[in-house]
């Protein structure tokens, strides 16, 4: 059995979700550390505790992994929590929460895209309700 080649719209996804993933990685330490410094907590510490959760699926993601690409969106999830509730307390950093929001979702849905679109190319799929039940 030959892996099929992923079609172009699984490309494109996965490139939105690289894009999201990475913009992730390089706006955690510029906002934390350039834009805006935090006076009460350490500025490396709270860096790393922002790019942890982002460690695990790096792997998966570039290699073009669908199970990663689907369980990575809970991830993403995190950082859309953070900006949306930051979006609501701290109005100040507007540029980067919208930049965070932005990424996060591009993180969640090419990756939920992927996920979906190459799961049903390499037939992936759970079963259907009606077809356990036979």
């Amino acid at each position: 059995m030959s892996i099929q080649a992923p079609t172009p719209q699984m490309l494109i996804a996965h490139r939105v979700t690289l894009i999201g993933y990475f913009g992730l990685i390089l706006l955690i330490p510029i906002w934390n550390l350039l834009w805006y410094p935090s006076d009460k907590f350490s500025n490396e510490v709270l860096t790393g505790f922002w790019l942890i959760p982002l460690i695990f699926p790096l792997y998966g993601l570039i290699k073009g992994k669908a199970y990663t690409h689907a369980w990575s969106g809970f991830i993403a999830v995190i950082y859309i929590c953070h900006a949306l509730t930051s979006l609501v307390t701290n109005f100040e950093e507007l540029a980067a929460i919208l930049l965070e929001l932005v990424f996060a979702a591009m993180f969640l849905f090419g990756g939920m895209y992927f996920a979906k679109w190459r799961g049903e190319q390499l037939g992936l799929q759970l079963p259907k309700s009606s077809d356990s039940k036979k």
